[in-house]
């Protein structure tokens, strides 16, 4: 295994992860549509780590892509950096490859995405990942007429998208979850032995929120689609790096019942939480009762 293989997994992972983690993390923004009402400290810094995470992901599976495709071409990679933090100039790049004698797992998943967003979000994500958007409240310290917009265009954009049937029943066993541990904890005098895993299980998603995450999720997937298929047995010194992006070809309900909402396996778990809510006895209602 050539240094150039370990490289190429690493990156993967890395861009993976980034992307995966991004999503999920704007998914939990608690946005129902619009927020007139004054905003908290802890509301708006998380939408910049999410975007800042996803925007460096989607930017890395795309340069991947596009340089493994030539790579698989040529034997030479492609150059990217011209590309720079562009992802309009990225995807754009990525419609244009040859893909016609690959091996695709998901050919649906290898065309360009389109939903109610439309290219409005992907000129929103491309002004924060080329540093307009990243860097506007710092810029703002020094410059009296920076626009910060970030959060307003997240606002509207929140105030149109729509969720599957399926994503809004994994918000709800995502909420149930979080009460079960809550009440075993609670039973157990565990508060606060188990205060970061109640942290994590307790936070809310929302459907809003989701509906412009899960959008951002299907541009990743194309461009991980693509990046999966031009290194699955196309060349010698290529790793089949399917492997490394398997969480984000997923369909759109399967990649938030399971990577965002963390839902492992639907049936067994609503089975279990059922049998949570109709048999458990809060220890001191139960005192008080007696």
């Amino acid at each position: 295994m050539t240094s150039r293989w370990h490289n190429l997994v690493t990156e993967t992972q890395f861009a993976t992860e980034l992307v995966r983690s991004g999503i999920a993390r704007v998914c939990e923004l608690p946005m129902n549509g619009n927020r007139p009402d004054p905003l908290g400290y802890d509301e708006v810094y998380p939408l910049n780590v999410g975007l800042y995470m996803y925007t460096s992901g989607l930017e890395r599976l795309c340069k991947l892509a596009l340089a493994c495709h030539g790579f698989a071409s040529t034997g030479t990679f492609a150059p990217v950096r011209k590309y720079s933090h562009h992802l309009s100039k990225l995807l754009d790049a990525l419609e244009k490859l040859d893909l016609a004698n690959l091996e695709a797992f998901h050919p649906e998943y290898l065309q360009r995405p389109s939903d109610e967003f439309g290219d409005d979000l992907v000129k929103w994500l491309e002004r924060y990942s080329s540093g307009e958007g990243r860097y506007e409240i710092l810029d703002s310290l020094t410059k009296d007429d920076t626009d910060i917009q970030t959060w307003d265009v997240w606002v509207e954009f929140c105030s149109r998208g729509v969720v599957s049937a399926d994503v809004e029943e994994s918000i709800s066993i995502r909420y149930a979850i979080g009460n079960a541990v809550r009440d075993i904890c609670n039973a157990n005098d565990l508060e606060s032995a188990a205060h970061p895993l109640l942290e994590e299980t307790t936070r809310p998603l929302y459907s809003a929120s989701a509906a412009v995450g899960l959008a951002m999720y299907r541009r990743a997937r194309w461009a991980a689609e693509v990046l999966a298929s031009v290194t699955y047995y196309t060349h010698e010194d290529l790793p089949i790096l399917r492997e490394g992006v398997d969480v984000l070809t997923q369909t759109t309900d399967n990649f938030f019942a399971y990577e965002v909402a963390g839902i492992s396996d639907r049936e067994p778990v609503i089975e279990e939480l059922t049998h949570h809510f109709e048999t458990f006895v809060d220890p001191a209602e139960a005192e008080d009762e007696g």
